[in-house]
């Protein structure tokens, strides 16, 4: 995809967060953090020119990615080199990555470790997890808008 579709994205993502609590929305809201975490990301990670700004998103297959047809609407399947990860690490990043993206990769890294036991299974949270959670996710956010220089529409 492409920095400013990844932004957008991300913004919308974002405003949808805020109105979940945690603690109650536990699904809803580790997914919206994952995804529009996922997008900050590869928006930073395009940016900074580890990855390739292409207009295609990724499948669930690493290396595979679909490829709209933007005046037929038509998509189609294709090869390349990475441009969006799916998740931190997946597909791997053999670049150094700078301090800020790593601090954030491993604060979407905690929120994608909650998907198993919250949202694929039954585990309830804990007070305070609500904060905790909240927590990790803006850290990844602020790490991110400030390593990109963006405002990320987030608030803190």
């Amino acid at each position: 995809m492409l920095i400013g579709a990844h932004l957008a994205k991300f913004r919308r993502l974002h405003a949808v967060l805020e109105r979940f609590d945690p603690l109650v929305d536990k699904e809803m809201w580790i997914w919206n953090a994952m995804n529009g975490g996922v997008h900050l990301l590869n928006a930073a990670l395009h940016k900074i020119g580890v990855t390739a700004e292409v207009d295609s998103f990724h499948s669930q297959l690493e290396g595979l990615y679909v490829v709209p047809d933007r005046t037929g609407g038509n998509l189609r399947d294709a090869l390349h080199p990475p441009g969006d990860v799916m998740h931190v690490g997946q597909p791997p990043i053999a670049a150094p990555l700078p301090p800020r993206i790593v601090r954030a990769c491993a604060a979407l890294r905690s929120i994608e470790d909650l998907r198993e036991p919250y949202v694929r299974g039954d585990r309830q949270p804990e007070p305070g997890d609500d904060r905790r959670w909240r927590d990790r996710y803006l850290e990844c956010v602020n790490e991110l808008v400030a390593e990109m220089g963006v405002d990320g529409g987030e608030s803190t």
